[in-house]
């Protein structure tokens, strides 16, 4: 009688034990394949095995095994120390090959955002080289233009004071001209006018 009640005692307690630990999620280490067995002990039987990374609920743990539920909704014993809090590679893997997708789609588009920028900025400079060669030019041909004005300017007052000399001249001559036949006609004229005189006195 005492020995049916100390197992009911037992079976209550260990009932309350397992339902007041509280379930976790573990991962299952990167070993191959991982054993299973029916009980907390390496005397019992092996129940099964499980493959490395499989994602596993911790329902209980005793001594150094743990019982787990795997994804087949099996509860079988495993050693604790084949259980991981973190997953493994074999499931990051895909998420990490995912985030390098993603990284490597932003980076090319930097690369394309880049080279497009690039693109504008030698497009730009190349604008803009032409347009100091032409005002380069433009400012030659000006100088040029300007140059051959100034020359212009020194022809034509050249040519305007030689022709200030010349009329100078000319009127010179005109008035020495003019002078000098005034005073011949002064001369002559004096000496005609009394000869005819004379002449009518002497009729």
């Amino acid at each position: 009688m005492k020995k049916i009640v100390a197992i009911l005692l037992f079976s209550i307690l260990f009932s309350f034990s397992s339902n007041s630990f509280a379930e976790a999620t573990k991962y299952v280490t990167d070993d191959l394949y991982t054993f299973l067995r029916k009980g907390a002990g390496d005397q019992y039987k092996i129940a099964g095995r499980v493959k490395a990374g499989e994602k596993v609920t911790l329902l209980e743990q005793k001594n150094k095994y743990s019982l787990i539920r795997d994804s087949k909704n099996r509860d079988s014993w495993i050693l604790t120390s084949e259980l991981s809090d973190t997953p493994s590679s074999r499931e990051e893997n895909p998420k990490l090959k995912t985030k390098i997708q993603e990284l490597t789609l932003k980076l090319s588009n930097i690369d394309n955002d880049w080279k497009q920028r690039t693109l504008e900025i030698q497009r730009r400079s190349k604008q803009a080289e032409e347009q100091s060669s032409q005002l380069l030019e433009q400012n030659s041909l000006l100088k040029r233009e300007l140059e051959m004005t100034k020359n212009q300017n020194r022809d034509l007052e050249a040519m305007l004071d030689a022709g200030k000399r010349e009329i100078a001249i000319q009127w010179f001559i005109y008035g020495g001209a003019v002078l000098g036949i005034g005073l011949l006609f002064g001369l002559i004229i004096p000496h005609i006018i009394p000869r005819r005189r004379r002449q009518d006195g002497w009729r």
